[in-house]
Order: C-alpha cells, then sequence, then structure tokens
C-alpha cells in the first residue's frame, strides 16, 4: 500500500510517502533523507523493500515539493527528526527496528541525526556529503538545484553551505554511532560528492560499520542501482536477524 502523509515539522507542514508492508506488523521501517534537491528520491527502493516486508517512510523537507516553508540546510536534521516522529507513531512501525537512510546531503543530515537520536536503531549513508568543508558544488549544480528551493538563491544556498562547515560535521561525529549498526555505501565514479567523503567516514567510524563501494556507480547508480538495491536489501536482512 502507497500513502500520501502529511506531519509537521516546527509547524511548517512537510509532505511524503508512506510504502505500508502488507500485514499488520509491526514491521521494520525505513526512514529515507533525500539529497539537497530531491529530485532522486530512491523510489525503486522503496518498492523493493515494501515487497519484503518493510516500511518505508520517503518525505521532502520544508521549502521543496510542495512543503510548506522555507528551505534551510540547517533544519534539515529538524525536519529528519520529525519524519523519525511520524513514522514511529504508526501502528505498523516497528519501533525497535526503525533505520534511517540519507542520500547525498540527506547523508549529512541523516549521521547528525542519527548520533543525537537512539531511536534510529541503525543507519545508512548513500553517497553521502560527510564533511561540507572538502566539499563545495560549482554553480552548475547550484544553479539546477535551487530551482526545487523556495526562498533559495544561489548565493544563499553557498552562503548556508558554508556557514553549516562552521559547525560539527558526520566525519567529526559519526564514531557516536557506534556500536549501532552503519552501511555507507558509494559509487567509485560518482562526479558529484567523490567518494572520497565515504571513505573518509568510514575511517572514522566505530565498530559494526560496513563500506561497499560500487564500482563504476556514478552519483544516482545509472547501471548499478540494482547492484545498490540488493547490498542494502542484504545488510538490512542480516542486521534484523542478529
Amino acid at each position: 500500500m502507497l500513502i500520501g502523509v502529511v506531519f509537521e515539522s516546527d509547524g511548517y507542514r512537510l509532505l511524503g510517502r508512506f510504502y505500508q508492508a502488507d500485514g499488520p506488523g509491526p514491521h521494520p521501517t525505513l526512514v529515507m533523507a533525500h539529497g539537497i534537491a530531491g529530485v532522486e528520491l530512491n523510489l525503486d527502493l522503496a518498492d523493493v523493500l515494501r515487497d519484503a516486508g518493510w516500511n518505508v517512510l520517503c518525505f521532502h523537507y520544508r521549502g521543496c515539493w510542495g512543503s510548506e516553508g522555507p528551505y534551510r540546510i540547517a533544519t534539515l536534521v529538524e525536519d529528519v527528526r520529525a519524519a523519525i516522529g511520524w513514522a514511529l507513531a504508526q501502528p505498523t512501525v516497528d519501533p525497535q527496528r526503525l533505520v534511517l537512510l540519507g542520500y547525498s546531503m540527506g547523508g549529512w543530515a541523516a549521521v547528525l541525526t542519527a548520533v543525537q537520536d537512539p531511536r534510529v536503531y541503525a543507519l545508512i549513508t548513500l553517497s553521502t556529503v560527510s564533511d561540507l568543508r572538502t566539499w563545495m558544488p560549482d554553480d552548475g549544480m547550484l544553479v539546477d538545484w535551487v530551482r526545487f528551493m523556495n526562498g533559495m538563491t544561489v548565493e544563499t544556498l553557498r552562503e548556508e553551505l558554508r556557514a553549516q562547515a562552521e559547525r560539527p560535521q558526520p566525519v567529526d561525529v559519526v564514531d557516536q554511532m557506534s556500536p549501532r549498526p552503519l552501511l555507507i555505501i558509494h559509487g567509485t565514479a560518482d562526479p558529484v560528492v567523490h567518494h572520497r567523503q565515504s571513505l573518509a567516514l568510514h575511517h572514522r567510524a566505530g565498530l559494526n560499520t560496513d563500506l561497499a563501494l560500487i564500482d563504476g556507480g556514478d552519483h544516482r547508480y545509472t547501471g548499478r542501482r540494482r547492484v545498490m538495491i540488493q547490498r542494502i536489501q542484504r545488510w538490512l536482512e542480516t542486521i534484523c536477524r542478529s
């Protein structure tokens, strides 16, 4: 079953999709935080996991794709926490098996959320930005992205990224996830976020961490999506059996 959902974050209505597994549950559940512009939502992964007995929540941060409010990098973590709270309020969700997945800049927000939030049983980062001090997209990317962000310009987005780079980064705090399970996935041919970002994250992570580099995978895993999805599904099956 696929359900359109609306929930609040700091008074703003956020929009999302809830892929509900068959049966009364409770079911293990994945909350997915998309990238900076939200063009790639990885909904094929959501379909596969729902068919395998998982609930999946995909949502849009404030200020993008119809969600209310202004888009801000500084409020991504708050929106992720609100999504987790909505998911845990659903009777079909197993609160002991809630996994958070962050893609690209969503991975940046997901790590910062998970290290603070014990409700997150496990974490997956996918093509993630782990350190804003060493990553700044070019102007062409910024121009493309701000089209989908309410109240954002290239200049303000660049300023926000620089401001957030002054704060502790995922690479600085990821070890606080341990010993909760962590899976880090990245394509070796990613032109948007170099896989060095994930290598650095893995280097700083603690126990119970797995790294999967997808050979030839670009930022969206073009031609490698089945490999990426199968790697995530196998890992989820493993951690939920243990």
